[in-house]
């Protein structure tokens, strides 16, 4: 079993979803039954791997600052398919400085 783990930060759960749904996956459980509801943890399945958002906690960089953080699980049985979902589902999480 291939695994790496994500912390992500900025960006909503919600959006997180979609991209994984983008990459190919399919929302399990309840959440997948009652859209909009972000209950971690929350489990996407592919074709040959899955995702798991596993936690969020809120990072403070400074007083007034605070983002939160996303934790993402993804394994898969082959390393190749967990490379490729990687690069592509890094593409969508970009963010452009300003």
């Amino acid at each position: 079993m291939h695994e790496q783990t994500l912390e992500l930060r900025g960006i909503r759960i919600s959006h997180l979803l979609t991209y994984l749904v983008e990459c190919g996956g399919e929302i399990k459980g309840q959440a997948a039954e009652e859209p909009g509801r972000e209950d971690l943890p929350l489990v996407v399945c592919g074709n040959q791997w899955e995702a798991e958002l596993m936690r969020e906690e809120t990072v403070t960089i400074t007083s007034r600052f605070h983002v939160n953080a996303v934790f993402i699980r993804f394994t898969s049985e082959q390393e190749d398919v967990l490379t490729q979902l990687l690069q592509r589902f890094r593409i969508k999480v970009i963010r452009v400085g300003g």
